[in-house]
């Protein structure tokens, strides 16, 4: 069997995307190998209709049975079905791997079993709230702005410059992992923290400074933000 996963990221630790047609990729896995590739769609000025239409047609076309997303307009839903594809939506607050385990365990036939653990997004960014403008750190990480994708209820953390820099960047990953944050969001990073924050399972994405949190947030949702990944 062949499954089509909604993705914010291009590797199975990368969360399920948030709403279909608006995610740029879709990690379609066969359950038998165990292998998985990456489907783009590449980015488009239609109208938004149009850009789930244009998502339907790429996965379509990988001989998938089943679709795994968050939210996806009734539409669409019938659309995808009408192919012969099962569409398990509404999913929230879960990798693509865990969605893949649990629909192989359970099947995911309610609401709870398509619900996972409170995600949240760590921002670098100086000033307060969804309007905070994203700012590359000079050498150290120590402000944040830390958001509820589904809510947009946020808190900002700062983390003390009462160190040597190695020791306050380890408090600032710390502090993230803490947080619950499951992404950071951030201009540019150090090799050195990006691999930190991968061995803690937080994924990190690249974003250009200057832009607002809210801004920021609402890229990464539609899948639009590039995952920065080094060999660990």
């Amino acid at each position: 069997m062949r499954i089509a996963v909604a993705s914010m990221g291009s590797s199975p630790q990368a969360l399920v995307g948030v709403r279909f047609g608006m995610c740029s990729q879709f990690l379609v896995f066969d359950t038998e190998t165990q292998e998985y590739v990456v489907t783009s769609v590449p980015p488009r000025a239609e109208a938004r209709d149009q850009v789930s239409l244009a998502a339907i047609r790429a996965v379509a076309q990988q001989g998938i049975a089943v679709i795994i997303t968050g939210q996806i307009k009734d539409v669409c839903r019938q659309t995808i079905l009408s192919l012969g594809i099962d569409v398990i939506d509404g999913v929230t607050g879960m990798t693509v791997e865990e969605a893949i385990h649990r629909y192989r365990t359970t099947g995911m036939p309610s609401a709870d079993t398509r619900r996972g653990f409170v995600t949240k997004v760590a921002i670098v960014a100086e000033g307060e709230g969804m309007e905070a403008v994203l700012a590359p750190p000079l050498h150290l990480c120590t402000s944040f702005i830390v958001v509820d994708p589904e809510t947009n209820s946020w808190e900002r953390v700062d983390i003390p410059e009462d160190g040597p820099p190695h020791e306050v960047n380890l408090k600032a990953i710390r502090t993230v992992v803490k947080s619950g944050a499951c992404a950071v969001i951030t201009p540019e990073i150090h090799p050195e923290c990006c691999m930190a924050l991968q061995a803690l399972a937080v994924s990190v994405y690249t974003a250009p400074a200057g832009i607002a949190v809210r801004e920021a947030l609402a890229r990464y949702e539609r899948g639009e933000l590039e995952e920065t990944v080094y060999a660990l």
